[in-house]
Parts: structure tokens; sequence; C-alpha cells
């Protein structure tokens, strides 16, 4: 008579328990979220490469004319201040030279996304469901990334920094050298370069990732959410760099 009591009541212990872990893994997963099927899986990578091969060329100009234009300004201004012999003249092209050199660093020191971003999702293999599952990931992660750096290097305190440290290089020339003049000079192209760099500076990813969230392809951040990323920057400066982070 125990065991006959004892069976049922197992059963239904074990059935509950089976219950419950069905009713619990049901309450982790996102509601209303469904995996892509392998075409629409393929159809996204379609689309994150055709915008990311679209952008690329736009965003290698930008890098390329920047650092060839900082590279130039730097070498002549430090053969100008080797080669005069005129006090003032030397002190103008040197303080010059060593502002146009620091220009150099957010560009040679710290990757612009846009520029490999093509290269890098079609280097991928996607010969198998799984691994244009995590190709498309990979996809949405550089358009995304290439999104953020393009945002964070246009903010407002880019400008401030951009006055602040061509500002200061023409105090020091003003203050330091005795020369107001090409002190103030100075200054205002420093600034106006600052300026063009970034308001020259390619956009396409900002748009394009935001055209991809519209249309509800961000797979990977819709069915699971990742916790926002916080990434470190240096933003572009004439005369100089600064270390910035922003998430996205």
């Amino acid at each position: 008579m125990m065991t006959n009591f004892v069976r049922p009541h197992l059963a239904l212990l074990v059935a509950s328990a089976i219950t419950l872990a069905a009713s619990s893994t049901r309450a982790e997963a996102p509601l209303g979220v469904t995996s892509p099927s392998d075409a629409e899986v393929t159809r996204r990578i379609a689309f994150l490469q055709t915008r990311l091969d679209s952008g690329t060329a736009a965003a290698n100009r930008w890098w390329y004319g920047w650092y060839t234009g900082w590279s130039a300004l730097t070498v002549g201004q430090g053969v100008i201040a080797v080669a005069v012999t005129d006090p003032g003249l030397r002190a103008d092209a040197a303080v010059g030279a060593v502002g146009s050199s620091l220009g150099l660093i957010p560009l040679g020191l710290v990757p612009f996304p846009a520029r490999h971003a093509a290269a890098d999702l079609r280097a991928m293999p996607e010969s198998t469901p799984e691994e244009r599952k995590i190709k498309l990931a990979r996809g949405e992660r550089l358009l995304r990334e290439s999104a953020a750096s393009e945002v964070l290097r246009r903010k407002w305190f880019n400008h401030v920094l951009c006055g602040t440290v061509s500002t200061s290089v023409g105090l020091v020339l003003a203050l330091g050298y005795g020369r107001p003049v090409t002190g103030a000079l100075s200054a205002t192209i420093g600034i106006a370069l600052s300026e063009a760099q970034i308001f020259t500076m390619p956009t396409a990813a900002i748009d394009d990732w935001n055209e991809y969230r519209k249309e509800g392809g961000e797979h990977a951040g819709r069915a699971r959410r990742p916790a926002p990323s916080f990434s470190w920057y240096v933003a572009p400066l004439a005369g100089g760099g600064a270390v910035v982070g922003g998430s996205f």
C-alpha cells in the first residue's frame, strides 16, 4: 500500500518539476523574438557588406588626406626651422612643426573602424549556417563600432578641445617668444583646420546603422541585448589629441 501511495505522488512531483523547469526556461527567453532564417541572415550580411564597402573609400580619403596634410605641415615647418637663421621665423616654424606633429597622434595611433570594417567582414567564412550567424553578429558589431566612432569624433567637446589646443600653441608664440601676430595667426589657422577635419569626416556609418536598426535588422541586439560597451578614442585635434570615452 505504501508503494501504491508513493508512486503516483512521486510521478506528480517529477511532472511538476519538469513543468517548472520549462516555465523557467520560457521566462528567461526574450518574448516575441525568434531566430532569423538562414535566408534572412544571408540578406542581412549582404546589406552590411554593401554598406561597409560603400563607406570604405570615403573613410580612406579622409584619413589619408588629413594624415598626409599634417605630415606635410610638420616636415615643411621643420625644414624651415632648420634652414632659416632669423630667430623669430625659426621660433614660428619650430612651434608650428611641434603642433602639427601632435595632430598626427589620433590618426596614427587610433584605428578608424570604417577604413577596414568591410575587409574584415569579407574575410570571414560563410559556407555553413552557423558560420553565417557568426558573420552576421560580427558585421553588426563592425557597423555599430564604425558609427560609434563617427558619432564620438563629432561630439561638442572635440570643438572645445580643438580651440583650446590651437589657442595654447598661439599663446606659446605670443607670450613665450614675443610673436603676437604669428601667434594669433597660428591659433586661427589651427582652429580652422581642426574644424575642417571634424566636419569633413565621413558619417555614412551613422546613417547606415540607423537604417539597419530601423528595419529591424539588429538580430543580435534584439535577441540578446548586450550591455552598453564603453570605448576609448582619441579625438582629432589640431596640434594634439585627447583621450575620451563613450558608450554606444
